[in-house]
């Protein structure tokens, strides 16, 4: 019976066995993140820590060693900077080789100024024929404005006319008439006095 109870003890000895795997870490000294000049007043950098770490067992993995390495850690992400500080010329990189035309002369050359010269007076002879043509618009709307003035009095004219020519008519019927009439009483008096 003494067995019996033997045979648990060294089943649960067995299991306390397990042995962890032993760590040996060199000291550390944290890196310093790089002096960045006046940038610190619009954003704040990340801190990067270097861990100079001496050889060790994977903790994992027993049968894994790492041999001596420097472990690189993000301390702080990179991060806003909200208090309100001067403004400060932020670096925007290299130039691209963009040139701001208001701020450098242009190049000049033999071609480039007889160029120049020939816009300058093709300019001026557009702007010249542009004059000429307000000048011919003014002037046929002027004689548009009297060509519309007379056309009006031609038309007053004309329905004069045509009444003038209606009343003539009418005159020269009622003369007519009156003509016929005098010629038809002297008849008649011709007649009565004959008998």
């Amino acid at each position: 019976m003494k067995a019996y109870l033997f045979i648990p003890l060294v089943f649960l000895t067995a299991c306390a066995s397990n042995q962890k795997p032993r760590v040996s870490v060199i000291s550390t000294m944290p890196a310093r993140p790089q002096p960045t000049q006046s940038i610190e007043s619009v954003r704040y950098p990340e801190n990067l820590k270097a861990y100079p770490v001496g050889r060790y067992v994977d903790p994992n993995n027993g049968l894994v060693m790492h041999e001596r390495h420097t472990v690189y850690r993000v301390e702080t992400t990179a991060q806003w900077n909200l208090n309100p500080n001067a403004p400060v010329a932020v670096p925007l990189g290299p130039p691209v080789g963009l040139i701001d035309p208001a701020r450098h002369d242009a190049p000049v050359n033999a071609e480039v100024v007889a160029e120049v010269n020939r816009q300058k007076t093709a300019t001026q002879a557009l702007l010249d024929q542009g004059t000429r043509f307000d000048q011919t618009l003014s002037q046929l709307s002027g004689a548009l404005q009297v060509t519309a003035r007379l056309g009006e009095q031609n038309r007053q004219l004309r329905d004069e006319l045509t009444t003038a020519q209606k009343r003539l008519d009418a005159l020269e019927q009622e003369l007519r008439k009156k003509q016929a009439d005098a010629l038809v009483g002297t008849n008649d008096k011709t007649k009565t006095d004959e008998w």
